[in-house]
């Protein structure tokens, strides 16, 4: 008796370990950390890799990280979308938005994430011929729900006709404290007689905007600086009453943590500039026609985009786009500069293995890596600048990407 039930206890004990076996629905499987997964192996936090955008062309072991990308294609503006890639370039979470979505990108501050991103206003103003992108600023939580929605304020000279802003650059200080920026249409008479044959002057005002909680704190706009007209390279004849000079062209700006002001950089100058926040006095200019520090042919940048300080705050990194009948290649630079006699004291340039950027761009120095987005040349790579290797590589037959961020 003893062996029958001995024995009936061992084949229910294989029956119910084979049930085990073969049933994992309740059993927790654990995810390979980012640093210590095979590269052939999809990690299994990739909740949907499906995405008919771009291609993976390369892959070797790039950094651990999280990708932002918001691709951008056709002219209609009528569908947009925002993208969280892992490091591989899987797609981790995406958004359809209505209208094109543009500089998606993540902010880490005061113990909040919030993401921005630029949406096109299919009914903004729009100034025909000039490279920019009317809309409005989406402020949201960290699963990408809407929380804030910004656009231009009434202030001074800038009135609520044109609210629009410009989805070149934007900045997030803390819920309700951004810097924004704007490309606004007005008529000039401070054009010096020399170049102006008209008199009366349609141009694009860069307008750059500090609010609080709706409230302009502080307002700079480049009309103020007559200097600049006969400074700039591009959109410089003032001599047609049908056109809207946009000989300024801003498209990058942030805050030097060093001393609380404003970098920006003027694409139609050749030109970064330094502005005293809260007054919008300038500081210093570097590059372009009147630059306060002294570059020789190598450190000479054309229409950059994207600048930015890296190495502990010490570096100028910027995209330097080229120029079709000059330099018509891309680069990474980076200037190390005392700013109190104005002089370069360092310099580094990388010629990016990719094709031409003619327009937009950006770059981020990670360790010894370039993260760099390729604009209207389609691409997005992370490249070893010490060896040349490309780490990650996207590629793109349709979708541009003005920035690409990595953190």
């Amino acid at each position: 008796m003893k062996k029958v039930f001995l024995f009936s206890f061992l084949i229910i004990a294989i029956y119910l370990t084979s049930c085990q076996k073969n049933d994992t629905s309740n059993v927790t499987t654990s995810i390979i950390p980012t640093q210590q997964r095979p590269l052939n192996q999809v990690p299994q936090n990739d909740t949907d890799t499906s995405q008919n955008i771009f291609t993976i062309s390369a892959i070797t072991n790039p950094e651990p990280g999280i990708i932002c990308v918001s691709p951008e294609w056709g002219t209609t503006h009528t569908n947009g979308m925002i993208m969280i890639l892992n490091e591989r370039g899987h797609v981790l979470k995406k958004k359809t938005v209505p209208t094109t979505a543009t500089n998606f990108r993540r902010w880490d501050v005061n113990g909040k994430v919030r993401y921005s991103y630029e949406q096109y206003d299919l009914n903004g103003y729009i100034m025909s011929g000039i490279g920019y992108w009317p809309g409005y600023e989406i402020i949201t939580d960290s699963n990408l729900n809407e929380i804030d929605r910004v656009k231009l304020q009434s202030y001074g000279t800038v009135t609520y006709t044109q609210d629009g802003i410009d989805g070149h650059d934007f900045v997030y200080i803390d819920d309700g404290h951004y810097i924004i920026e704007s490309y606004y249409q007005k008529t000039v008479t401070n054009v010096p007689a020399s170049i102006d044959t008209i008199a009366n002057t349609k141009v694009v005002a860069d307008i750059i905007q500090e609010t609080m909680n709706g409230v302009v704190i502080w307002q700079w706009d480049g009309t103020d600086y007559p200097e600049f007209y006969s400074e700039s390279l591009e959109n410089n004849q003032f001599n047609n009453p049908n056109t809207v000079y946009d000989y300024l062209h801003l498209n990058s700006m942030f805050i030097d943590p060093r001393d609380n002001n404003l970098i920006c950089s003027f694409r139609n100058l050749d030109e970064v500039v330094k502005l005293e926040r809260g007054t919008g006095r300038i500081i210093w200019r570097l590059g372009g026609n009147s630059t306060d520090f002294g570059l020789n042919a190598d450190q000479i940048f054309l229409r950059q985009h994207h600048v930015t300080l890296t190495d502990n705050n010490q570096t100028l990194l910027l995209f330097d786009d080229g120029l079709t009948i000059d330099r018509n290649f891309s680069r990474v630079l980076e200037f190390n500069l005392d700013e109190s006699t104005h002089t370069v004291i360092g310099f580094k340039s990388f010629d990016i293995p990719e094709p031409f950027t003619q327009f937009e761009g950006s770059v981020q120095k990670r360790g010894n890596t370039y993260f760099i987005g390729g604009g209207t040349a389609n691409y997005v790579a992370e490249i070893n600048y010490e060896t040349g290797e490309k780490l990650l590589e996207l590629k793109s037959s349709s979708a541009r990407y003005y920035r690409a961020y990595k953190y």
